[in-house]
């Protein structure tokens, strides 16, 4: 992510610089006139917010504590949760909450909290924003790492002590800069020194939240600013409002449609750029045009892309590919896609984070600008260089190839399924069928899965009208999953949301949120694919060849002794579930967990699952007893 971008939008939201010297110093740092024109419109009523002034009805005058002002700020911003640990240094900010037009969600762990947050955010496609302890920093730091890596507008913010009288003295519950941790993974970070001016940081931190590509923001609250008395303009806004849209140059996006064009066998890749920008129907109309076969972005699954399902449709954007032979273009629409590049293939690459454009590969055409309008744009460019009838030649001939590419791997995953169906312990694709017939066609998937993934989630249908996936969260850290489901549920009410985890994900710290889950009589379903072991850490370590693969003992992956039952786990939250290891009885299972959900309630599958790959079938493990070392019985 260009911190050249976030320090100069800093020094002109501080009146450090002139709008000329704004606009110059974008430009420098790769930005487009046009688009660093686009951003600084954003900006514009803002900052007549900050001074006091703007559109009658936007803005109001707030008299109360900042704490409260905070509050009203966050409510005039359409955010209705307030994501919460528990803490008792920004009591203040709590006494504003009315639950009727913003509500109090306790999650109890940080890093919890933050998941799910983060999910809500990327649910509803708002802001999401959480307060907590100030000695929680280090317990939310993985999941504000994974909202970075998926670029999500998010503000973590915590209480502190009070600010007259600190630094230096290794107060209570307190050290210097403890916002340091949290720099390399947001936009910006302040620590508030000045009440008057909170509800005008709050904004300004929405501000760099939403700037592209998006990131998350941390903030800190003293606890004695949060009580003063202050006197200070509320602005009634839409923070994705202050989200720019920046435009490609005609000339770029012209060379990219002429490369298109003379294309012979081209492939698309697409990643979160065009879910989080709504442009997944419009990216489907694209493809169509000529026929482009697409693929998903394997480093960066945080949405489906692209219908599964399509004739069009490659699966996962790992090379080297088998189809198409001879890729000569490969046009790569707002995904990371670190992967190797086929031999000769040029490169566009379209994307708003400009340090992610040519970081890994050179690029023949970058495109920095909004990826749904660039995919418009190139539509409409396309249009103007081929014919009618030409662009139909060339449509029906690359669909007919794809096609007949695309039935075979169909055909070879329900080989795979029928080979494996009634397997015990129970297969991955069992799973993946039985979720599919189960669920409603719209169910939102959330996993966090590993190697595996594949084998469950090809056979559910995802995209445009189809199940809608968020995650597997791009930054891979676990114990994301559960919170982020949670954040899910809350934004989509009205619609299954099932969390798909492994059991190491799981135990990592997860099994917490299982509380939030129960006290908010969350409906949703948490799926445990249970081998007993990190399958994915044992293939990496055995496919190395040395001492673990020549004994055949892992040392770190095997999850049995104890075996954990995570249904028993779950009753302990007052949650139904239950433990399946035969296959004939995880559709029976399924609907039961099913009419749970219809009735306003959770519900846990714990199901035994296959490992495979290197020793797949090993218990062994390094014991060791403590118990065992002691001189006399304590």
């Amino acid at each position: 992510m260009n911190k050249g971008i976030y320090q100069t939008l800093e020094r002109y939201l501080s009146n450090k610089t002139s709008r000329r010297d704004f606009i110059q110093a974008l430009t420098a740092v790769g930005v487009t006139t046009l688009a660093a024109e686009s951003l600084l419109a954003s900006m514009n009523v803002q900052l007549e917010a900050d001074e006091g002034r703007g559109p009658a009805g936007r803005v109001e005058m707030f008299e109360g504590t900042a704490g409260a002002a905070l509050v009203e700020q966050l409510k005039a911003a359409g955010v209705k949760y307030i994501f919460h640990t528990n803490t008792s240094g920004v009591a203040t900010m709590i006494d504003g909450v009315d639950m009727d037009k913003i509500n109090l969600i306790m999650v109890t762990h940080e890093g919890q909290a933050v998941s799910t947050a983060q999910g809500y955010a990327l649910a509803s496609n708002t802001l999401g924003f959480f307060v907590g302890s100030k000695v929680g920093v280090g317990n939310s730091i993985s999941n504000l790492y994974n909202a970075w890596k998926d670029h999500t507008p998010m503000i973590v913010s915590y209480g502190r002590q009070v600010l007259e009288g600190q630094g230096g003295q290794d107060s209570y519950e307190e050290w210097d800069d403890h916002l340091k941790p949290t720099e390399p993974f947001t936009a910006w970070n302040w620590s508030c020194v000045d009440a008057e001016t909170m509800p005008k940081t709050l904004r300004r931190a929405m501000k760099f939240a939403f700037t592209p590509p998006g990131a998350p923001v941390t903030l800190d609250f003293p606890a004695d600013l949060l009580g003063t008395k202050i006197r200070a303009p509320i602005l009634k806004m839409d923070p994705k409002d202050t989200r720019p849209l920046f435009r490609a140059g005609s000339d770029r996006i012209e060379k990219a449609a002429e490369l298109l064009a003379e294309a012979k066998n081209p492939i698309f890749i697409v990643g979160s750029e065009i879910t989080r920008g709504g442009a997944t129907k419009e990216i489907v109309a694209l493809a169509e045009k000529l026929s482009v076969p697409v693929a998903q972005d394997r480093r960066s699954p945080l949405f489906s892309d692209f219908p599964t399902h399509h004739p069009l449709f490659l699966s996962e954007y790992s090379p080297p590919l088998r189809f198409p032979e001879n890729i000569d273009l490969v046009v790569n629409l707002g995904a990371q896609a670190s992967q190797e590049l086929p031999k000769g293939a040029r490169l566009v690459h379209a994307s708003s984070d400009a340090d992610l454009i040519g970081k890994h590969r050179r690029t023949d055409r970058p495109i920095l600008a909004h990826v749904p309008v660039t995919i418009a744009d190139l539509a409409d460019d396309l249009d103007g260089i081929l014919t009618e009838d030409r662009q139909k030649r060339i449509r029906e001939e690359r669909l007919a190839k794809t096609n007949e590419y695309t039935q075979k791997l169909e055909k070879a995953r329900q080989i795979a399924l029928r080979g494996r169906f009634d397997k015990t312990p129970i297969s991955w694709e069992r799973v993946g069928y039985e979720l599919e017939q189960a669920l409603d066609r719209d169910a939102v998937l959330v996993p966090e899965l590993g190697s595996q993934d594949y084998k469950l989630l090809h056979y559910l249908r995802q995209g445009e009208g189809q199940k809608h996936r968020i995650g597997r969260s791009a930054g891979a850290a676990l114990g994301w999953g559960i919170g982020a489901a949670l954040g899910v549920q809350l934004a989509l009410p009205d619609r299954q949301v099932v969390a798909i985890q492994g059991d190491g994900g799981f135990l990592f710290g997860q099994s917490e949120t299982l509380w939030s889950i129960a006290r908010y009589e969350a409906p949703l379903l948490v799926v445990i694919m249970n081998n007993h072991g990190y399958n994915e850490t044992r293939n990496r370590n055995m496919v190395l060849g040395g001492l673990q693969f020549q004994t055949g003992r892992d040392m770190t992956s095997y999850l049995g002794s104890p075996d954990v039952d995570f249904a028993k786990m779950a009753s302990a939250y007052d949650i139904r579930g239950e433990k399946v290891s035969d296959p004939n009885d995880l559709a029976p299972a399924l609907q039961r967990a099913v009419k749970t959900m219809r009735d306003g309630r959770p519900y846990m599958l714990d199901l035994e699952v296959a490992r495979d790959g290197l020793f797949a079938e090993s218990t062994w493990y390094p014991q060791h007893s403590i118990a065992k070392l002691r001189k006399k019985k304590a």
